[in-house]
């Protein structure tokens, strides 16, 4: 379901195990794996964490330790649609010689349909954004020495995903969603004086996958749709006032579920998991 590099350690990531489709998850954790001779070498894994229905995972730090954070979808479910029993997001601190113990402690707690999770900069410091049907929360992790995380709701209706960057190009960031829970609507919102303000917002059908940035020479959101004609899309941004976009198609029927764009010797690329044609995908 997902995965997190260590800090500094090319040859060992955290990666989620056993949340498998239609949430029967009840046995999902994080497993540590590590390369024993080489990055080319077969990795070994042990679980460090028993998490059910654990969704996203990623690393966070304050300059002089490190935490995993880890989010549940729900506790547990009766059926498929059972949403009654919330999720929530917990930490725990990753010891130098990833020895453990492995100790996660719950940091945001009573959250439903958990879903969207990104680290991103804010006011100098890494911070851990997520997705809840209760909106959207900021996470800053503790001072060295100290234990207190910092947790900041931002919005107070369903989100299901968000992506954070600067996309008309002030500097500062504004936040690309996919709303509801798997929702039909691409949103970008704008901070106006501590207020976010929906300036755009565009239709999807059970939107799956997001990435917002500068690609290439132009700033793009990304997103995939998993129903209707489940095709992956870009919203490309053509005017700034009134803030605008076009949208054209990637691939069409790709039924994309999750996506990211890297860096390589060709210049910025997306990759994607396009479960409508069996693949995973790379467009430059």
């Amino acid at each position: 379901m997902g995965f997190a590099m260590v800090p500094g350690r090319p040859d060992a990531m955290f990666m989620i195990t056993k949340f498998y489709p239609i949430f029967q998850s009840e046995e999902a954790g994080v497993h540590l794996y590590q390369a024993s001779d080489g990055l080319n070498t077969p990795w070994t894994g042990q679980r460090i964490i028993d998490l059910p229905f654990v969704h996203r995972i990623s690393v966070v730090g304050n300059g002089t330790e490190h935490y995993l954070v880890a989010a549940s979808v729900c506790e547990g479910k009766a059926f498929q649609d059972d949403w009654s029993r919330p999720g929530a997001v917990y930490v725990a601190r990753i010891q130098n010689d990833l020895g453990g113990p492995w100790e996660p402690v719950p940091i945001l707690e009573g959250i439903h349909q958990n879903h969207g999770m990104q680290v991103r900069e804010f006011e100098g410091k890494l911070c851990v954004y997520v997705t809840a049907a209760e909106g959207v929360f900021r996470l800053e992790a503790p001072a060295p020495g100290q234990s207190q995380w910092q947790v900041t709701q931002l919005f107070d209706h369903k989100v299901s995903e968000l992506y954070l960057a600067d996309l008309d190009g002030d500097g500062q960031d504004e936040m690309a969603v996919i709303e509801p829970f798997h929702g039909n609507t691409l949103s970008v919102y704008k901070n106006e004086n501590n207020i976010w303000q929906k300036i755009y917002s565009s239709d999807l059908a059970f939107g799956h996958g997001l990435w917002a940035g500068s690609f290439g020479n132009d700033r793009v959101v990304f997103a995939g749709n998993r129903s209707g004609d489940a095709n992956l899309a870009c919203f490309r941004v053509v005017s700034l006032k009134p803030f605008n976009r076009e949208e054209f198609v990637v691939n069409a029927g790709s039924g994309t579920t999750n996506l990211d764009v890297i860096q390589t010797d060709k210049g910025p690329a997306l990759i994607a998991s396009n479960p409508g044609h069996e693949e995973y995908a790379m467009y430059h």
